[in-house]
C-alpha cells in the first residue's frame, strides 16, 4: 500500500493534479540578453584605457578649477572671503600596494623575432605577467605556427592548449581564439592569437601540431566554432544533438537541449511533478532511459 500524499503548506504553489509539462518555450529563463563584455586582453586596449582615463581626470580637474573660479567672483561681489583654491590630487605612492601586471611592450627576444619575419602579419604583441602574446591576422594562422614551429631560433615544437572566449559585444570580431605554444628543448611558452568573426572558419591546425586535433573539437562543441580542414569536426563532449555551445555567452545559465527525467520509483509520478514544480527548468542534460 502506498504512503500517503501529505497536504501541501500554506502559501506553496499548488500541485496540477495531471501531468506536469513544464513549457521550456515560456521559461522567462530562456529570454537571454547578450551581456556587455570587457575589453579584448592587450597593449592597445590598456593604452587607450590609460588615455581615456587621464583625459577623464582632465576634465575634471578643469571642472574643479571653473567651480572655484566662479565661487571665488560670487565671494568678492559678495564681499566675503574667498574659498580655499582647488588642489589636483596626487596618487599616493605606498611601497607596500600590490603592482598590477599591466601589459608591456614586446621586448622579448621571440617576439621580435615573430614581427620581422612575419611583418604586418603580426597585428600586435605584447608582454603580460611574464606571457609572451603575438596577435596575427586570422587567414596567416597556419603560415605563423609553422614559423613558431620549424624557425631555427624559435622551436616551439609542441601545442600545449587551446582555448577561446567569446565576445558577443565586440564590433569586428566574435571570438578571441589563443593557441598556447610550448618549447621543450628552449623551456619557453608562446601565445598565438587570431580574432575571428562570426562563421569565419580558421585553418585547423592540426597538419602543424596533431594535438590540436580534439582541442579544435572541444573549441567547436563549447563555442561553436568550426576549423576548415579538420579530420574530424565534430562535438567531444556534448552529444551530438545537443543544442547550442555552452561556452557562448547568449547560452542560457540552466542550458539548452534539456531532457526531462523520471524518477524510476515514483510510480504515482507524485514526486516528478512536486520537483518540476519547485524546480521548474532546473533539469539535467540526460535523455530519458
Amino acid at each position: 500500500m502506498s504512503d500517503p500524499i501529505e497536504p501541501q503548506a500554506p502559501g506553496e504553489p499548488e500541485v496540477p493534479a495531471g501531468p506536469y509539462v513544464y513549457d521550456y518555450a515560456a521559461s522567462p529563463q530562456r529570454q537571454i540578453a547578450a551581456p556587455k563584455t570587457v575589453p579584448l586582453p592587450g597593449l592597445r586596449a590598456y593604452l587607450a584605457e590609460v588615455a581615456a582615463q587621464q583625459a577623464a581626470d582632465e576634465a575634471k580637474w578643469k571642472k574643479m578649477q571653473a567651480d572655484y573660479e566662479t565661487a571665488k567672483a560670487k565671494a568678492e561681489a559678495e564681499g566675503k572671503e574667498p574659498p580655499k583654491p582647488p588642489v589636483k590630487p596626487v596618487p599616493r605612492k605606498d611601497d607596500t600596494d600590490m603592482k598590477t601586471p599591466w601589459p608591456q611592450e614586446a621586448r622579448d627576444p621571440d617576439l621580435l623575432r615573430l614581427q620581422s619575419l612575419l611583418g604586418d602579419r603580426v597585428e600586435e604583441a605584447f608582454e603580460q605577467a611574464g606571457e609572451l602574446t603575438c596577435q596575427v591576422k586570422k587567414e596567416s594562422l597556419l603560415e605563423v605556427l609553422r614559423t613558431c614551429r620549424d624557425d631555427a631560433e624559435l622551436k616551439y615544437e609542441m601545442l600545449a592548449d587551446h582555448a577561446g572566449t567569446h565576445y558577443p559585444a565586440a564590433k569586428d570580431f566574435a571570438f578571441s581564439l589563443v593557441y598556447h605554444l610550448t618549447s621543450v628543448s628552449r623551456r619557453k611558452r608562446l601565445r598565438i592569437r587570431i580574432l575571428v568573426p562570426e562563421g569565419f572558419e580558421p585553418e585547423s591546425a592540426c597538419s602543424v601540431y596533431p594535438s590540436a586535433n580534439w582541442m579544435e573539437r572541444e573549441t567547436f562543441d563549447m563555442l561553436g566554432v568550426r576549423f576548415k580542414d579538420h579530420p574530424d569536426m565534430t562535438r567531444i563532449l556534448c552529444p551530438e544533438d545537443w543544442e547550442g555551445h555552452p561556452l557562448r555567452k547568449e547560452y542560457p545559465v540552466v542550458g539548452w537541449g534539456q531532457r526531462d527525467i523520471d524518477f524510476r520509483d515514483d510510480r504515482a509520478g507524485v514526486l516528478m511533478r512536486i520537483a518540476m514544480q519547485k524546480a521548474g527548468q532546473m533539469g539535467i542534460n540526460l535523455k530519458q532511459p
